[in-house]
């Protein structure tokens, strides 16, 4: 009888347990889903993705993918894919810096860090650029908005590294650039490419580029370039590289789902580590936080309890040693504590609840702390014991 009795208290621990550890993955999962619904865009309507990669955030540089053998060949299938997806638009646009390779005249407004530095003995200037893709400029309608010269043709866009790129520039370069002045652009700050002002846009030109109006008086816009076969292997590849980082433009919630998935679809074919963009996740049986939390609660009560008719029903008898002193006092300890934190999550989750991310840590941070007391806490009750015997 007296084993049954103790098995079958037993039984009620361990089922009790495995309600705890229930009731904590719903809550914790409530709290992932709110971590990663925080991420995801609010409003469907229209929105624009910069593609980015996870290499440097790994501790895994960039560089190292690029010396990879087969990092050309992947480039070249994440770009066709890119530009094949359908019913999804992806705007080739890069914000590289034009490199300016003589004395620049212009003010601070123009330059994208230090003007006019000296870099090998060379003479260069970072300014603000923005080279775009056809589809993109159409879709900004901005061959509306030259007031002199001429804007980019559909020939402009096939242009490559060896041919005089056509440049635009921002209405407040006209104090500083003459139509048809040839320039010079140290491209990507690995080759010299020759460009020429074909015109200059009207004051007060923007863009829109993911809900961000850009003023586009100080920019230089050029259209993007194109590889061509006797390009070295090295420029190439880093061309590429910024080739394969645009936007991808979505109207609707269902576009945004689409993009997501196509993404996915590019980095399990060919294995380059695009970030994923988040999509809207739901709770377990669509429960709301806090009635995750309030599963939690009670799943922790009742493991509590159950861990107090264990004490009392098999420790208690087991007389005055030290595994009874050590155990006895943890449990008082760790159900006060663990009590307290179970009222100090709701707490924390009203006071951050617009921001999930620092509750999250908060929650790691205080199971942390209150273990390490309920632990000190035990240890001295045991000193304090071993002491009062001693004596």
């Amino acid at each position: 009888m007296v084993l049954v009795k103790r098995i079958k208290i037993y039984l009620v621990f361990v089922c009790t347990m495995l309600i705890f550890v229930f009731g904590s993955s719903v809550y914790s999962y409530a709290l992932a889903v709110e971590e990663n619904n925080s991420t995801v865009p609010q409003n469907y309507d229209q929105g624009d993705w910069l593609l980015s990669d996870n290499y440097d955030r790994k501790g895994y540089r960039y560089e190292n993918f690029l010396r990879q053998k087969n990092s050309l060949h992947i480039l070249g299938q994440v770009y066709h894919k890119l530009q094949t997806i359908n019913g999804i638009n992806y705007y080739e646009i890069s914000n590289q810096d034009f490199i300016y390779t003589n004395k620049f005249l212009g003010s601070k407004k123009f330059i994208n860090g230090e003007g006019n530095q000296n870099v090998d003995g060379k003479l260069i200037t970072p300014l603000k650029s923005m080279q775009i893709s056809e589809l993109f400029a159409e879709k900004q309608k901005l061959d509306r908005n030259i007031h002199t010269g001429s804007f980019f043709d559909s020939a402009s866009y096939k242009k490559t590294s060896s041919q005089v790129i056509p440049v635009v520039a921002g209405a407040d370069y006209q104090h500083i650039f003459k139509l048809n002045f040839a320039i010079q652009n140290f491209y990507l700050a690995t080759q010299n490419i020759q460009c020429r002002i074909i015109g200059f846009l009207d004051k007060n030109t923007r863009v829109k580029i993911d809900g961000e109006s850009i003023n586009l008086d100080h920019y230089l816009i050029m259209p993007d370039i194109n590889l061509a076969a006797q390009d070295n292997r090295d420029f190439k590849k880093t061309l590429l590289s910024v080739k394969c980082n645009g936007y991808l433009h979505y109207n609707n919630k269902k576009e945004y789902h689409q993009m997501a998935q196509e993404i996915k679809k590019i980095v399990k074919e060919t294995g380059y580590e695009y970030i994923i963009p988040p999509e809207e996740m739901y709770n377990l049986y669509h429960l709301s936080i806090g009635q995750s939390f309030l599963i939690f609660l009670f799943s922790a009560f009742a493991l509590l309890l159950a861990v107090r008719k264990l004490y009392r029903d098999q420790f208690v008898k087991a007389g005055n040693g030290i595994l009874h002193i050590a155990f006895k006092n943890l449990a008082v300890y760790l159900g006060w504590l663990f009590s307290s934190y179970a009222i100090s999550q709701g707490i924390f989750l009203a006071l951050y609840k617009d921001n999930q991310k620092l509750f999250i840590r908060t929650r790691t941070t205080t199971i942390m702390f209150l273990l390490t007391i309920g632990c000190f806490l035990t240890l001295l009750s045991v000193i304090h014991w071993k002491k009062e015997r001693e004596a």
